[in-house]
């Protein structure tokens, strides 16, 4: 039998539904498919605790001391490794004093223009003016883009930053913030965001202290901006995705496998009318491919429900569950050219007893 002959024995087998293409396709779509779900569903369960513990503020540092923070130093820490975000602050009172709630004590503070990226805020902060916690703006009946009376004048509001009461520290939940150009005036505090968690990135917080200090100068403090998600991050318990690899594969080869064995009769008669082992694997590999195939469409279907809205996060997500059924597809045409090459002419009698 040529080549070409096996091909054509292969679409009739698969026409014909004699190699039970829809099932095999069915199981592999439901085997391998749901491996690569659970290992998909398993690594955004991982994303979305990172992705809370560091929107909750554990994963920001602060070095506090008063009147000793170099504000360039602290800016400059967001050109190292792992550094999301850094600036410096110190608090201000006489920045701002609101003239339509004037009794009303509003923390006011003057920020380096880093620690702008330390916040998530809507309106543009780059912008001249003030950025404004949500509970002032709602309590002042303000927005950003308007314009707000003060004791000094109109001032406008460029940004409304976002401090939820989630156990962080509560220094800006009732706050008022400008940008101040950095001057050889110190800051209070610096504040940095590293992520993934890097020691080296901690440790290079000392480097924002000034030497320059009183004898009743305090000492250098550092701590989290919120402590109730732990010192460091824990990754939930996953389904890892080389885990998933080795069970896709291994549910491969079976299916594999017995495509090939649940036919050995019938193989092992055209043996014996001659016709040649290799034409048999190709065409018992070309039907193997054909439900492979609509089993993985199937099943990378599936993938795009669960994902996340993150663009960023999509991408690896679809990748890795891609390589798992490249695990399992590969692994089950290795496994059905194999199991064709072990049936044996000389086993028909035993094939055809025991069928």
């Amino acid at each position: 039998m040529r080549r070409v002959e096996a091909l054509r024995e292969a679409v009739r087998d698969v026409v014909s539904g004699a190699g039970r293409t829809a099932t095999f396709a069915v199981l592999f779509l439901v085997l391998a498919g749901g491996v690569g779900l659970a290992a998909e569903l398993s690594t955004i369960q991982g994303i979305t605790a990172a992705r809370q513990y560091v929107g909750s503020g554990s994963a920001t540092y602060m070095m506090s001391t008063q009147k000793r923070i170099d504000g360039r130093a602290c800016d400059a820490l967001a050109s190292l490794p792992n550094v999301a975000a850094a600036g410096a602050i110190r608090e201000d009172r006489e920045l701002f004093v609101s003239s339509t709630l004037p009794q009303t004590p509003i923390s006011s503070f003057s920020i380096s223009p880093g620690f702008r990226d330390l916040l998530t805020a809507r309106g543009d902060s780059t912008r001249p003016g003030i950025a404004l916690s949500e509970d002032v703006a709602r309590t002042l009946g303000t927005d950003a883009g308007e314009n707000l009376a003060t004791a000094h004048g109109s001032t406008a509001v460029n940004s409304v930053f976002e401090y939820p009461d989630d156990g962080r520290d509560s220094m800006l939940a009732f706050s008022v913030l400008a940008v101040t150009p950095l001057g050889d005036q110190p800051f209070d505090a610096c504040w940095v965001t590293i992520w993934p968690q890097d020691e080296s990135a901690v440790a290079a917080l000392g480097r924002t202290v000034l030497s320059e200090a009183g004898p009743s100068s305090d000492r250098p403090v550092l701590s989290q901006l919120n402590q109730t998600h732990g010192a460091a991050f824990t990754l939930p318990r996953a389904f890892g995705t080389d885990s998933a690899k080795l069970l896709a594969a291994v549910v491969g080869a079976v299916l594999g496998a017995a495509q090939v064995f649940r036919r050995r009769l019938v193989l092992a008669s055209d043996r014996h009318i001659g016709v040649g082992r290799l034409p048999q694997v190709i065409s018992q590999t070309a039907q193997c491919a054909v439900w492979v195939s609509i089993g993985a469409i199937g099943a990378l279907s599936a993938a795009l429900v669960p994902l996340p809205p993150h663009e960023s996060d999509r991408g690896p997500l679809l990748t890795a569950s891609a390589l798992i059924l490249v695990a399992g597809a590969g692994s089950a045409l290795a496994s059905c050219a194999f199991a064709t090459c072990l049936i044996r002419e000389s086993s028909l009698f035993r094939y055809f007893k025991n069928r």
